[in-house]
């Protein structure tokens, strides 16, 4: 009976292994740091948000034009928005589609971040700001399981002329020149799960503990 309870916690402790989790601090917005750096998981700005149509088709469409945006760092305007692909690499991308998006919408005013939670896997989140008058962060999350934090509220940056520079300042309080999310789209499942290779050393260090316990309640 204790070699069925010891082999249900070892194995419990190797499961831990089949989840990445995101960074605990909100997810970072910064598309260049001023030294050529963005936020780690940051695909792209766009400022202000592209409004109109479905949810999930509309950020599949800003999803889409900053991967299709060729140098890292670079920065086009699109139907008066402005977007900025961050300097982060992250390979091939496959394209965005709207087919089996989760949508969460309504987020209330508050004073802590928003959580959201990416599930088995997907390749995007697009996380949205205040409509029309706001902006929009879009990460490659590709890899991540669980739980990531966003920020309630975020404003542009802008330059000595007043010009929005593609950077976006997060804040989970309410403040002069924030606005607060109004919805994030999570795009392309994806269901794999990350780090098989940890994953089996863990599950392979367990099942040897449960051989020594063994060993050793027979004595």
């Amino acid at each position: 009976m204790k070699i069925r309870y010891l082999a249900a916690v070892l194995i419990g402790l190797a499961g831990l292994g089949l989840t990445q989790w995101a960074d605990a601090a909100p997810l970072g917005m910064t598309y260049n740091d001023g030294s050529g750096n963005s936020s780690q998981y940051l695909l792209g700005t766009v400022i202000p948000g592209t409004q109109g149509g479905g949810q999930a088709q509309r950020d599949a469409a800003m999803t889409n034009a900053l991967i299709a945006i060729g140098s890292l760092g670079g920065q086009t305007t699109i139907n008066g928005g402005l977007y900025s692909r961050s300097f982060n690499s992250f390979g091939s991308l496959p394209a965005a589609t709207a087919t089996g998006a989760l949508l969460g919408t309504n987020i209330a005013e508050g004073t802590t971040p928003v959580t959201v939670n990416l599930g088995t896997g997907f390749q995007y989140l697009v996380v949205a700001y205040d409509g029309p008058n706001g902006s929009a962060a879009i990460y490659n999350v590709a890899g991540l399981t669980g739980s990531v934090d966003l920020f309630r509220y975020a404003k542009r940056e802008l330059d000595a002329n007043g010009d929005p520079t593609g950077n976006l300042l997060g804040s989970n309080s309410a403040a002069q020149g924030y606005f607060k999310m109004t919805g994030w789209t999570l795009l392309n499942p994806t269901g794999t799960v990350p780090d098989g290779g940890t994953t089996v050393m863990l599950l392979g260090a367990a099942l040897g503990g449960l051989g020594v316990a063994r060993r050793f309640l027979k004595l």
